[in-house]
């Protein structure tokens, strides 16, 4: 079992990676489950009373990677913010037990963060989602345990950012979805 772990800020471009990545993957045959820690615990009451504030993710995802386990699947892209990556990766491999996994935390300065942030802001309250963001990225980085890789997605189109993290996950055989450009 080999999960991929793409985290970071939001506005980084975890979720748009995370799809090409799934794309070049799909595109060169390669078997792969793509899952958006957002939608693992979309709750209300959040978190729920009385448990831990990942304990809803982790529920869900170790339900939704026995069923694609017991399918046959063995390699898991998981993207989401993940902003105590420490801990985060505890309740991950309870989830995902005797997984592989590579971490790549995506970074963009801020002008970029800004500017996707704004791109993407539905409603008003951008400046504080921007606030978020930059805190994130902050905390983020200050958590980061050995081995995390980091990638700047600044001035990279998000192709060229899966690239990176297709050659970078040792459970893709030689580093490349074949296909996948």
């Amino acid at each position: 079992m080999d999960a991929l772990v793409i985290c970071g800020a939001a506005g980084v471009g975890k979720t748009s990676t995370a799809h090409e990545v799934s794309r070049r993957l799909a595109a060169g045959g390669l078997a792969h489950a793509l899952v958006d820690r957002d939608e693992l615990d979309r709750v209300h009451p959040w978190p729920l009373p009385g448990l831990p504030e990942w304990e809803a993710a982790r529920r869900n995802l170790a339900a939704m990677w026995a069923t694609y386990a017991g399918l046959g699947h063995h390699r898991l892209v998981l993207c989401g913010v993940f902003a105590d990556l420490r801990q985060e990766l505890r309740w991950i491999a309870e989830a995902v037990p005797d997984a592989a996994v590579t971490v790549v935390r995506l970074t963009a300065p801020r002008d970029v963060l800004a500017f996707r942030v704004r791109r993407h802001g539905v409603g008003g309250g951008t400046r504080d989602r921007l606030r978020r963001s930059e805190r994130q990225q902050e905390e983020i980085a200050a958590t980061d345990p050995p081995g995390t890789l980091v990638v700047d997605t600044a001035n990279l189109p998000v192709g060229a950012v899966a690239d990176r993290l297709i050659a970078l996950w040792p459970a893709v055989p030689g580093g490349a979805a074949p296909g996948g450009r």
